[in-house]
């Protein structure tokens, strides 16, 4: 993705902090005689990391139109409905359709902010469940353990900002950021299933990258694949969605897999009676200008070059 975003504002002047709320979360009111705000937000359009600090009283009333999920230092009282709460105490969950009333009293506040589309896109792809309702029954997280696992996750991610334009380091933190919240917070269903699930989903995503590793050398496919661990191409695609690391589908798994073979050979091999184009064509590469392009894209030079060395 290219939607990175990283703004940052430090203002005491009340008009230039009504517009950047408003610019930033939509309709929002300050009810106070000043606010004197500083905020970082980095992000794209799937997420976004936001570091507030308030150095006033003020009571904010936001229609959420996405998930928020927030901890603070003391000094920030909210209500979501009936609920009522302090983000020092336990962080908690403000979710598409909700109003959250906070009244921030010189605070900081850490924001986890996720499109509602695509956080329940991303929760049915971990569960394996197209059908997953992707609501919370409740605000705090579910056990003292989960909360400090969330806040020490949330912790770390903040740490990476610096890297955050990188869309490779964006992935892994946002995907660190989804896993803990799913697990930290109390989702509508019955846990014990989606827990299920997505242990179901990781196995078939061990399985399938033990296979490819094993068969790259020869003419498979991701059909192949999928039929070899007992899954559909579409179970499979949405296993390495949930779990891949390395490699977001398993098409790309097994370019990577072909791509680090080719680099065993081409490191061992004798340049005077080995080509490239060999290499390539023993694993699978039809096209030397493709095999090339993704050797470098892994290793940073030229296949020749290894084999030279």
């Amino acid at each position: 993705m290219n939607d990175f975003f990283d703004a940052r504002v430090r203002t005491g002047d009340m008009t230039e902090t009504l517009a950047w709320l408003h610019a930033e979360y939509g309709q929002v009111d300050v009810l106070a005689e000043r606010a004197s705000i500083a905020e970082r937000a980095s992000g794209d359009e799937t997420f976004a990391l936001r570091h507030l600090e308030w150095d006033c009283r003020a009571e904010v009333v936001y229609d959420c139109d996405r998930f928020f999920f927030a901890t603070s230092a003391a000094g920030l009282r909210w209500r979501v409905g009936t609920s009522e709460g302090d983000f020092s105490v336990d962080p908690g969950i403000v979710q598409p359709g909700q109003q959250f009333v906070g009244r921030p009293d010189v605070t900081d506040v850490h924001l986890i902010a996720f499109d509602a589309d695509w956080f329940a896109e991303a929760a049915r792809t971990i569960y394996g469940d197209d059908e997953l309702d992707v609501r919370f029954d409740g605000i705090a997280p579910v056990s003292r353990r989960l909360r400090d696992y969330w806040v020490q996750t949330v912790r770390w991610s903040f740490t990476q900002l610096p890297l955050l334009s990188e869309p490779l380091v964006r992935a892994h933190v946002r995907r660190a950021l989804v896993a803990a919240t799913l697990e930290a917070f109390p989702l509508v269903g019955d846990p014990r299933e989606r827990r299920a699930s997505a242990l179901e989903q990781a196995a078939i995503y061990a399985d399938a990258t033990s296979w490819i590793d094993d068969h790259a050398s020869l003419p498979v496919t991701v059909d192949d694949a999928a039929r070899a661990v007992g899954t559909s191409a579409r179970g499979l695609r949405r296993a390495f969605a949930a779990n891949g690391h390395l490699a977001v589908s398993p098409e790309e798994y097994l370019g990577l897999a072909r791509v680090s073979a080719a680099h065993a050979d081409l490191v061992g091999a004798d340049p005077t009676v080995t080509t490239v184009a060999a290499v390539a064509a023993r694993w699978g590469f039809i096209d030397i200008g493709a095999f090339v392009a993704a050797y470098r894209e892994e290793y940073g030079v030229h296949p020749r070059t290894t084999l030279a060395r």
